[in-house]
């Protein structure tokens, strides 16, 4: 089975523990939000200038990250024919938007890395954000209709944890992050979803597996969890 990912390394870190010739990766679009895909924000275009401060970002995988933002280009993606299921996870979408010439693009940290001012900030938990989301999603699904399908799409319903393993961390995650709030916000857009997906998109694990792990090879996060979530996200995915 091909699969592309939408998403972040929560759904990446997947397939580092995949040993099977059953699940192939076959494409990754990471940080950058389904609030940018409304058809009137993708049909607006940004100016050189952005483009050229992006040569100043070291990491190339970043920069083509940020580029890609700009240009929207996961809705190109998936409209290849090199997969079969499209994996996506919504910790894209936690990062707040910017305005760049009247455009829509996502703040994520690769996007900080440029020292772009945007225009104006979009909370990532205010209702306009909101707004822009279900708009982008209602037209990120109608282009899935005319390539794989809904049926086709699986959502990792992922959650941010408030414990890792062991006390001192578990602390500190509660000091350095609002879990509580993201974790509300990804309900509602889980519900949106949910409505417009069938049953067999959404992919849920046991909750007791969203653990943090502070020896991650990313470090410690609310969304960097044990390696029992991942080896059973890989066990799913088999039958996907």
């Amino acid at each position: 089975m091909k699969i592309r990912v939408y998403g972040g390394c929560v759904s990446r870190d997947i397939f580092n523990f995949n040993d099977s010739e059953e699940l192939k990766i076959v494409g990754y679009n990471a940080r950058s939000s389904l609030a940018t895909l409304s058809p009137d924000n993708v049909a607006k275009k940004i100016s050189d200038k952005y483009y050229e401060v992006l040569n100043f970002v070291e990491s190339d995988f970043k920069r083509r990250m940020v580029s890609f933002d700009f240009d929207n280009k996961i809705l190109q993606s998936i409209s290849y024919d090199d997969y079969d299921v499209l994996l996506i996870d919504l910790m894209i979408d936690r990062n707040h938007l910017g305005m760049l010439d009247n455009k829509l693009v996502t703040v994520s940290p690769d996007f900080r890395l440029t020292g772009i001012k945007p225009e104006k900030i979009v909370n990532t938990f205010s209702n306009q954000y909101l707004e822009e989301w279900y708009k982008g999603v209602d037209n990120f699904l109608s282009i899935i209709d005319k390539t794989i399908g809904r049926e086709n799409i699986r959502i990792n319903k992922v959650y941010w944890s408030n414990i890792a393993t062991d006390n001192k961390h578990t602390a500190e995650i509660n000091k350095r992050w609002d879990v509580a709030k993201h974790n509300d916000k990804l309900n509602i857009l889980y519900s949106f979803l949910e409505k417009r997906l069938p049953a067999v998109s959404i992919i849920e694990v046991p909750k007791e597996l969203f653990i943090a792990n502070p020896e991650h090879r990313w470090g410690l996060s609310p969304i960097h969890y044990v390696d029992e979530y991942y080896t059973t996200m890989i066990e799913i995915l088999k039958n996907a």
